[in-house]
């Protein structure tokens, strides 16, 4: 049998046309996010399987990244992005900061629910990368300029709950609250994510009480 040196697909691969090669990118990150979560954590996480996953081959990857753990903690880094794009854009869809908040609990199901595998590596699995080198949007960077992407996709939801405690006159601690919505949103993912056939409330009704109850709605 003869040796398999080159396909069709790896010369197309060599020879990308504009914006394939980001496109690959993109793809292969989401692969390694798919794998982590399914694995729940980065042991075993090789190079090679990340190609399998994404249907390409390790020369393709090693375009791209380093090594495994580079292409790893890009991953993470793309994720963190990911769900804080979908809450700044939340956040800022209105003045109005009782239909913000309601609009980013809407945005973190539906990222929960529509990009599962994203999810469960930022919130639900043990894996830990350091990021702290990664190239982040300047709006990501933390007060003290030492980058955490964790601290900057919370800091949105703190935003919102500070803009509703001041509007209702409230003085509870925003950092406290907020670790409670966020406790009380993962809560209603993770059930509903787990166990879909369990006639659980629509996660509108479940948002509504969340703010009821945790005396964020409008008075």
């Amino acid at each position: 049998m003869a040796t398999r040196s080159s396909t069709p697909t790896d010369a197309t691969r060599r020879r990308n046309a504009r914006g394939e090669g980001d496109r690959l990118r993109v793809d292969l990150l989401d692969a390694a996010a798919e794998l982590m979560a399914e694995h729940g954590t980065i042991e075993g996480i090789s190079l090679r399987a990340v190609a399998r996953q994404a249907g390409v081959s390790p020369t393709a990857v090693y375009r791209h990244f380093d090594d495994h753990l580079d292409l790893l903690r890009e991953s993470v880094a793309r994720c963190w992005r990911n769900f804080y794009d979908v809450m700044v854009e939340a956040r800022d869809s209105t003045d109005d900061p009782y239909d913000a908040f309601r609009a980013a609990g809407d945005a973190y199901v539906r990222f929960a629910m529509e990009k599962q595998g994203q999810y469960r590596v930022l919130f639900s699995n043990r894996i830990h990368l350091d990021v702290s080198d990664v190239d982040f949007p300047a709006s990501m960077e933390s007060p003290d300029d030492s980058l955490d992407a964790g601290f900057s996709a919370f800091q949105v939801l703190v935003d919102l709950v500070t803009a509703i405690l001041e509007r209702n006159g409230d003085d509870r601690d925003a950092d406290f609250v907020a670790f409670q919505v966020h406790a009380w949103i993962h809560g209603i993912v993770d059930l509903v994510g787990c166990h879909p056939n369990v006639p659980w409330p629509s996660t509108d009704t479940m948002l509504d009480g969340l703010a009821t109850a945790l005396r964020l709605d409008r008075p």
